[in-house]
């Protein structure tokens, strides 16, 4: 009867694969109901994953690796004395001392595991191990994203309102040294993306360096749910030098696996350490677009 009943489930799947393969055509053997074809229980599916919106602000940073759980990092500031002549066999004039400037930081342990049961396991067609570590991995850049987007949001607030404004920004108010680049709400972004120059010409173009994929007024652009910066429908941005303006203390990162004979099955377990800290205030700006409470702030 066992067998019998493994044949009759076979034939079963096979006739339902005919049944698809040919758009309807074929309905040999084919279970129904009034509704339409019923799918026989054995179909096992490998599970799809949902569109990745999820951007790694922590490629953007400049990440420096620690071996203590707290220390201090020096931030050069920028020289702002000169050389002086000197007439021929004089003494050499003394030069200023650089400037340093002190970021302190101290290392947080973020961790968690997630169960799976033997029976998960062995049952599910799909990699569920691999499946489960993904979904960790993801949990992990939620975890960064946040951290340093409550950096990003503490330096100089500034708002722009049209292309001019955002010039002025990267003209005036960054210095030269400094790298440009945008992290953007999707609110802001949809803003830029309606920006026009004199010739009636979007500003927002193409690039092929980015992996974001848009630059505008020479700067890469990337974009992030607006939540990671403010709230729904907030245009917000942080423009400026990223790599300059956050310390990321990388002191660890750890993805284990082990077996738990109290619940029969797996534990999978990631653990990092790390800090991110405001290093040089003046490499960026917190920019929203639209109207703002207190006006436009000044260089």
């Amino acid at each position: 009867m066992s067998k019998l009943n493994n044949e009759e489930t076979n034939e079963a799947v096979l006739a339902f694969e005919d049944y698809m393969r040919s758009k309807g055509a074929k309905r040999d053997n084919v279970k129904s109901d009034d509704v339409g074809v019923t799918i026989p229980e054995d179909i096992q599916y490998q599970p799809e994953k949902e569109v990745n919106t999820v951007q790694d602000l922590s490629q953007l940073v400049q990440k420096t690796s620690v071996k203590t759980a707290s220390g201090k990092y020096p931030i050069l500031k920028r020289a702002d004395t000169k050389f002086n002549t000197v007439e021929e066999l004089e003494k050499n004039p003394e030069l200023a001392k650089p400037k340093f400037e002190t970021i302190a930081w101290e290392v947080s342990t973020y961790r968690g595991a997630i169960p799976i049961s033997q029976e998960a396991l062995d049952d599910s067609v799909a990699n569920l191990t691999a499946i489960v570590q993904e979904n960790i991995q993801e949990q992990k850049i939620n975890t960064l994203n946040v951290e340093i987007s409550n950096v990003l949001k503490t330096f100089n607030p500034a708002t722009v309102e049209d292309v001019d404004d955002l010039k002025e920004i990267a003209n005036v108010k960054l210095d030269p040294g400094y790298d440009r680049q945008i992290i953007c709400t999707q609110s802001f972004y949809q803003k830029l993306d309606t920006l026009k120059d004199g010739n009636n010409r979007y500003l927002l173009e193409d690039s092929i360096t980015n992996t974001s994929g848009n630059v505008v007024l020479g700067m890469n652009v990337t974009v992030v749910r607006d939540d990671l910066l403010g709230e729904n429908g907030d245009a917000l941005a942080f423009i400026g030098d990223v790599k300059r303006a956050v310390l990321f203390a990388d002191r660890s990162d750890v993805s284990v696996q082990w077996i738990e004979n109290e619940i029969y099955g797996k534990y999978l377990m990631g653990a990092f350490r790390f800090d991110v800290e405001k290093a040089d205030g003046n490499a960026g700006y917190f920019v929203s677009f639209g109207e703002a409470d207190g006006g436009k702030d000044t260089p």
